[in-house]
């Protein structure tokens, strides 16, 4: 009984280059193997196996693992910088029964009018991220972070430095300042820098895979961090609440990090 787990990426270069027509095949060590076929702005990402693992979130994830694997053979090969989008993916369960499969389907967030006071809040932070660099660089980590949630910590950590450095405070002084325990930011130095190979290679090769924890909480950190930061530089500035920052992050996020 096989299942298959099909993902459809949409490819495409700023420079205007397309895609060569391309049909690799990879053997995983363990079983499933993968068909990758791309040309012109699309690339198919096909991986089979007996069984996969009923899980459509990893099998997502692998999927922009191996997309990833093409863009960097690409840029390798001499064709340019290429980047990925998911444009659909299917999954089909037991191919030689009775066949049942499952979809995934992108929908619009609500639309909603933003308000006045809505728009003195961008014209505010613009004004603050302008006058202290340690915040605008804090705040494009912020940004990259939630851009990329397979690699959110490495802006999360980065953010984070560049507020600890920037004021000349201990990690310790910061997180008194956001009410995070210290064990907390120590655990999330570990990660970043030691246990899953966002900011230094490990010799197992393995890196995390986003979820809401390190694709939001850690970013909401960093949020609290930049807020605690701006109430210290300008002293009249009233921080988010731990609240508003949640709302904040969740308006950003994807339920659904890999699609």
């Amino acid at each position: 009984m096989t299942d298959i787990a099909i993902s459809v990426f949409s490819v495409s270069s700023r420079r205007g280059y397309f895609l060569p027509s391309l049909n690799i095949q990879y053997q995983e060590v363990d079983g499933p193997q993968w068909t990758v076929a791309a040309g012109g702005t699309r690339a198919y990402v096909v991986r089979f196996g007996n069984p996969l693992k009923d899980d459509p979130e990893e099998q997502s994830a692998d999927s922009h693992f191996m997309i990833r694997r093409l863009t960097s053979s690409l840029l390798l090969g001499g064709l340019g910088l290429f980047q990925s989008e998911t444009s659909g993916r299917l999954f089909i369960r037991n191919v030689h029964g009775d066949i049942s499969w499952t979809s995934y389907f992108d929908w619009p967030a609500p639309s909603d009018q933003p308000t006045a006071a809505a728009a003195q809040r961008v014209n505010d932070w613009f004004a603050a991220i302008s006058k202290h660099t340690m915040l605008r660089r804090a705040a494009d980590d912020a940004h990259l972070a939630l851009s990329n949630p397979h690699e959110a910590l490495v802006f999360v950590y980065r953010g984070l430095e560049w507020l600890v450095v920037g004021r000349n405070i201990g990690w310790e002084a910061l997180a008194q300042e956001i009410g995070a325990p210290i064990a907390s930011l120590r655990d999330l130095k570990k990660m970043a820098n030691v246990d899953l190979g966002f900011r230094h290679a490990t010799s197992t090769g393995i890196k995390a895979r986003a979820d809401l924890g390190t694709a939001g909480s850690a970013v909401a950190l960093l949020f609290d961090a930049i807020n605690a930061s701006r109430a210290k530089l300008e002293p009249g500035f009233t921080p988010m609440t731990t609240t508003q920052s949640a709302e904040a992050i969740m308006r950003t996020l994807s339920p659904f990090p890999y699609s």
